[in-house]
């Protein structure tokens, strides 16, 4: 039988608000967002720090025309390869939406355009108490420590946010064909006594040809559109890079559809709170998004299909599987100006893994073999404030909750966490961010036990 917790202590204060608040956004706001229509420009970071450059690109661009106009009126014969026609026929290759990166400039046909770049990131962190996780970096459910233990005032210094990626892209007979390759350094780590060496780890690495992305990349499931607008990740939020074979198809002005089949993975709790992975997965998990652009903003609905599996060496020659799925709602509506409110709604029996670094399972195992799917819960609401060109203000509510089975699962089981965020960003120079992050963490085991976390986050950031 499953066990719902009472609606007493800290579940009864988060829960209710943070849901009363999610239920007004959609009622609310949604009305007052007009007719949809095709997106106009996404409001995002990226675009307004290119903002100056690209007007000096438009002027540039003018000089060129006067030029070549006034080298086609003196020969017919004469063309200036460098500033030749474009107005040839625009691919109808889709751009990956969710790739958080500028799309190249569509290459001359037989030409390939390579293009490099990245980030600078440097990071420094206060924890008190400190993190449960081998991260001070990183804020998870299960991260926030509960009881007495934990140290106050942990300070740490990174770059493991460096990045660098490739791209390159041609034009073919089926449209532009492009790739992209993209690694950070949050990989397996040398001593911080001497080197503070990080290895490089793929985030990034596919191929993208007219309709279809196969690669990997991020899920299909999430929308990076509406992410909240965070240094750390989030206590509750939806995101996992992945393999897959993603189809992406615009089906009108406004809306556009994407189904992918991408790499499964089952995580189950044993009765003795250890993760089980039992790695014998024989069906990919399916995934069907659909995304609504307009004048104010955008709106995803997205679907996911999967198979939880267990073979024979879990439980000796015992073989069990559930089939599962999870819905997953969310949005950015432009309030005034560029301001804006970034939302999403999530649950489901196999949310698990796809949401908050898999701090919750897909379900449980039992001494006998057999396999139990847990309902899994998040909300995330965020309103992102410009008070100028160069200073913005965020804030960030979440929350995660799980339906567990203390008949299968230990009373030391997280049931329930919750984060709040308030972030200060200055942008002083073309593509530089300075933040600072302030978060206060709650979390809830199936015992009742409560902790709770106090994180300082500064972040340095120069895109390059």
């Amino acid at each position: 039988m499953h066990r719902i917790a009472p609606a007493s202590g800290i579940g009864n204060y988060f829960r209710s608000p943070i849901l009363t608040a999610f239920i007004l956004t959609l009622v609310v706001v949604l009305p007052i967002s007009g007719v949809w229509a095709e997106e106009r420009k996404a409001e995002n970071e990226e675009a307004r720090e290119l903002r100056q450059l690209v007007e000096r690109l438009k002027q540039r661009v003018e000089v060129l025309e006067r030029q070549q106009s006034q080298q086609q009126g003196s020969s017919q014969n004469t063309r200036n390869p460098a500033i030749s026609n474009t107005s040839s026929k625009e691919s109808k290759a889709p751009i990956n939406p969710f790739s958080s990166k500028k799309a190249l400039p569509e290459p001359a046909k037989g030409k390939i355009k390579f293009s490099f770049g990245g980030q600078i990131v440097v990071e420094a962190v206060s924890n008190w108490p400190s993190n449960s996780t081998s991260s001070e970096f990183d804020l998870l459910p299960t991260g926030v420590p509960t009881g007495s233990g934990g140290e106050n005032g942990q300070f740490l210094f990174s770059a493991r946010e460096t990045r660098l990626w490739f791209k390159s892209s041609a034009m073919t007979r089926y449209g532009i064909f492009k790739t992209l390759l993209e690694m950070d350094f949050k990989g397996s780590s040398g001593t911080e006594r001497v080197n503070n060496s990080n290895n490089p780890r793929m985030r990034h690495g596919y191929a993208q040809l007219g309709s279809f992305t196969m690669g990997q990349t991020e899920s299909t499931f999430a929308n990076l559109l509406a992410w909240p607008d965070t240094i750390p990740d989030a206590i509750a939020y939806i995101s996992n890079r992945q393999a897959q074979i993603r189809w992406s198809q615009k089906l009108d002005e406004d809306f556009s559809l994407q189904v992918s089949l991408e790499n499964p993975e089952t995580t189950l709790t044993d009765a003795t709170g250890a993760r089980i992975t039992p790695a014998d997965d024989r069906a990919p998990d399916m995934v069907m998004k659909g995304l609504w652009y307009g004048d104010r903003g955008s709106l995803a609905l997205s679907g996911l299909l999967r198979e939880i599996r267990s073979d024979g060496a879990v439980v000796g020659g015992v073989e069990d599987s559930e089939v599962g799925g999870a819905l997953y709602i969310s949005g950015k509506l432009k309030t005034s100006g560029s301001d804006n409110i970034r939302f999403g709604l999530a649950g489901g029996n196999a949310l698990g893994r796809y949401a908050s670094n898999n701090s919750f399972n897909d379900g449980s195992i039992d001494a006998n073999g057999q396999i139990e799917l847990h309902m899994l819960y998040l909300g995330i609401l965020s309103y992102q404030y410009w008070l100028n060109d160069h200073w913005r203000i965020a804030t960030i509510a979440t929350h995660i909750q799980a339906d567990n089975d203390l008949s299968r699962v230990p009373a030391s089981t997280v049931e329930q966490a919750q984060s709040f965020h308030l972030r200060v960003s200055w942008l002083p120079l073309l593509r530089t961010n300075f933040s600072l992050e302030y978060v206060h963490a709650r979390s809830k085991l199936e015992s009742g036990v409560e902790g709770e976390l106090n994180h300082l986050h500064f972040s340095a950031l120069y895109r390059f």
